[in-house]
């Protein structure tokens, strides 16, 4: 990548801050930004009304939002993503080679959240007619989207194009009238159809 991505840290302690910021920085294709950033990685204890207003008001003002929290439940992964959330991942798994990806996912427009937690917030919704359908190739790639993989990686993974691929992810986008691939991921979370 030419270009390094710009990230801006906030967080309510300085001291998570600064060694956010610091962990940031050693990424070479990563640099640490006050203002117009590609992603804001926003650390927080959990994912509470107050992380979500401001994750909210920040999706609004066109950022995309990587969120950290120590603790992440369930009807976290639905609730941050609704607020427009690119990905989640807890504080105790980021290290430089994971936190890397994620950024470099959000900034894509893609989504991170622990596979754990997909599974059981899937496993959580009740049988019940969905309201929105997915055809095969639509429910793979919005599987694989909820993975965290990106849209090349999803291309080569399920022997389609790129341009397939990002065709697959407007077509759900603009037919379940939601802003992007997290919200999409989120709406097929909350109605069981992956």
């Amino acid at each position: 990548m030419d270009e390094r991505i710009r990230v801006q840290v906030v967080a309510a302690d300085p001291a998570v801050r600064a060694g956010v910021d610091d962990m940031v920085q050693g990424c070479p294709e990563l640099t640490v930004v006050v203002d117009r950033p590609d992603v804001v990685l926003m650390v927080a204890d959990e994912v509470g009304d107050a992380v979500l207003v401001l994750v909210r008001s920040l999706s609004r003002a066109g950022r995309r939002v990587l969120l950290v929290a120590d603790r992440l439940r369930e009807s976290d992964v639905v609730e941050a993503v609704e607020a427009g959330a690119g990905g989640l991942l807890r504080r105790c798994e980021v290290s430089p080679d994971r936190l890397r990806p994620a950024i470099r996912a959000t900034a894509d427009g893609s989504f991170t959240v622990p596979s754990d937690l997909l599974t059981r917030a899937a496993d959580r919704v009740p049988d019940r007619p969905a309201a929105r359908q997915l055809t095969k190739r639509e429910r793979a790639v919005l599987l694989m989207l909820a993975d965290g993989h990106e849209t090349e990686e999803i291309a080569r993974s399920l022997a389609y194009s790129v341009r397939t691929v990002t065709g697959i992810v407007h077509t759900i986008t603009r037919r379940w009238q939601v802003r992007n691939r997290a919200q999409a991921v989120a709406c097929a979370l909350r109605d069981g159809l992956i």
